[in-house]
Formats: structure tokens, C-alpha cells, sequence
């Protein structure tokens, strides 16, 4: 997709990291941007920002796991403009750091109501108009979790590797129908955000206390500090993602230092097949 001045893009979780990072490039491309994020007041802010900037944009407050604060999104955006170009589907939550048998129900429901169901929402909402008008792109952020399986972060892998396989799925639906949207998948490894902190989020109905504890907890902590390295700046990301859309990339890798580590799970799958 060629990214073209006075197209309409939405992003979700655009009040920082990633999201407000490719808001600013795509306001930089001289698109209409439209800003959702759970938080207001941080949304307001990121807005703000932009707008002193001289950029026109639009924000409004989602919580992405509501399907019908979405279908209201995609409604006001629709009115607004007549037409979506690009959707970033982009808001994600983190998880909580333990052993698979200390998550609970709250934590798998939260998770995956946010970085599952928050994309399932943002395609169901606005894909059909898209559709309509024949053109497209869409973008679902996943993460490098969702092409391998690192320890002591299940919900969250398990919601990643769903984006990814979600997809392809609407990636095989469109080609089926001869569509002419586009979708890529983003696998981003770590990169300057609030991900780590996104606990402040969580709905007190989901609210759950760990239970694995504090010195195992800090053991894991330090043991991700050490494997992720220095976190990539969000403009950089952005500028990755943008150059994977305009060249219709469905996998949208960012951090090739990890590349290994995805191909050793493609090795693992090609040991197999070849002793089935």
C-alpha cells in the first residue's frame, strides 16, 4: 500500500510507544490520523503533542476488548471521513511475568480480551467498510513472542502466536475473495514502551494477585532484562513498519538479531515433518 497524504489511518494504543510513534509518522506522511487509546488522559496529551506540531488529529477514547466501544469507533471514524485506508491494530497488554501454572482466569482474560479480541474487534468493525471500498491495508501488531515461546509469559505468548495465526487467516480469506486489502502481521522484539507496566490497565473485575513469589519473580524479571537487550526506539519501529506496508510485507520483522530464534522453531517443525 502506498502511503499517500489525505488517506485516513486509525491506530489503537496510540497514547504511546509504538502507536503514537507510527501516529506520528503516518501524520508525517500527511495522512488523517485518528488516535484510540484506553487511557484519556494520556491520549489527550499524546494528541496535544501532535497538534502543537501543526498536525491535524483526531482522538477517541476505546477500550479495544469492547466490541461495541469499537463498532462506535469505526462509526465516528467512518462519519467522520467516509473511509478507513489503513488500520493499525496496534493496543496490547503485557501480562503478567510467572510460571504457567501460577496464571489465574483474570490474567488470561485480560490478556487475551485486549491483544486478542482487540483485533478480532478492530477487523470485524472496520473491515467490511474497507471492503466496500475496495482498498486497504491492515496492520496487527503482534510480537517476536508470537513466532517463539519464551518462558514465564504464557497468556501472553499464547495471545501473540493468535495474532499471527489470526492473520494469515484473514490474509487467506481475502486472497480467497480476490480482495485487494492487504494485511501484515508485525513482530516487533523489545522496544521503548509502557508494555512492562500495562498492569495500571487492567479492569478490577480481572484483578488478581500473583502468586508466584517475589524472589522468583525478581530471578525471571532479571533473566528478561539480560535476553531482550537495549529496547529499539519507537521512531525506529515505526519507520520499519511503514517501509513493510508500502511494500505489502505480511511478516513485518523489526529486530533481525533475533532471527535465529524464530528459525530454530521452523527448524524444530521441519525435524518433525520430515520423521512424520
Amino acid at each position: 500500500m502506498k502511503l499517500e497524504s489525505g488517506q485516513t489511518a486509525v491506530v489503537t494504543g496510540a497514547a504511546g510507544g509504538i502507536g503514537f510513534a507510527l501516529a506520528e509518522a503516518l501524520c508525517l506522511r500527511g495522512l488523517n490520523v485518528v488516535m484510540a487509546d484506553v487511557e484519556a488522559t494520556a491520549l489527550e496529551t499524546a494528541r496535544a503533542s501532535l497538534g502543537a506540531r501543526g498536525f491535524t488529529v483526531r482522538a477517541e477514547t476505546c477500550d479495544v476488548a469492547n466490541a461495541a466501544a469499537v463498532d462506535r469507533l469505526a462509526q465516528t471514524v467512518l462519519a467522520r471521513f467516509g473511509r478507513v485506508d489503513l488500520l493499525v491494530n496496534n493496543a496490547g497488554v503485557g501480562g503478567r511475568l510467572g510460571p504457567l501454572w501460577d496464571s489465574q482466569p483474570g490474567d488470561w482474560a485480560w490478556t487475551f480480551g485486549v491483544n486478542v479480541f482487540g483485533v478480532a474487534n478492530g477487523v470485524r468493525s472496520f473491515l467490511p467498510s474497507m471492503l466496500q471500498q475496495g482498498a486497504g491495508h491492515v496492520v496487527n501488531v503482534a510480537s517476536l513472542a508470537g513466532l517463539t515461546a519464551p518462558p514465564f509469559l504464557g497468556p501472553y505468548v499464547a495471545s501473540k502466536h493468535a495474532v499471527v495465526g489470526l492473520s494469515e487467516s484473514l490474509a487467506a480469506e481475502l486472497a480467497t475473495v480476490r480482495s485487494r486489502i492487504r494485511v501484515s502481521v508485525v513482530c516487533p522484539g523489545h522496544v521503548q514502551s509502557r508494555i512492562a507496566a500495562s498492569e495500571r490497565n487492567r479492569p478490577p473485575a480481572l484483578a488478581a494477585e500473583s502468586r508466584t513469589p517475589p524472589d522468583v519473580l525478581s530471578r525471571i524479571h532479571a533473566g528478561f532484562v539480560a535476553a531482550l537487550g537495549e529496547p529499539m526506539p519507537t521512531g525506529e519501529l515505526a519507520s520499519r513498519v511503514l517501509a513493510g506496508i508500502e511494500k505489502d510485507d505480511f511478516l513485518i520483522l523489526t529486530h533481525p538479531q533475533f532471527n535465529a530464534e524464530v528459525r530454530n522453531r521452523l527448524d524444530a517443525v521441519d525435524r518433525a515433518t520430515q520423521a512424520a
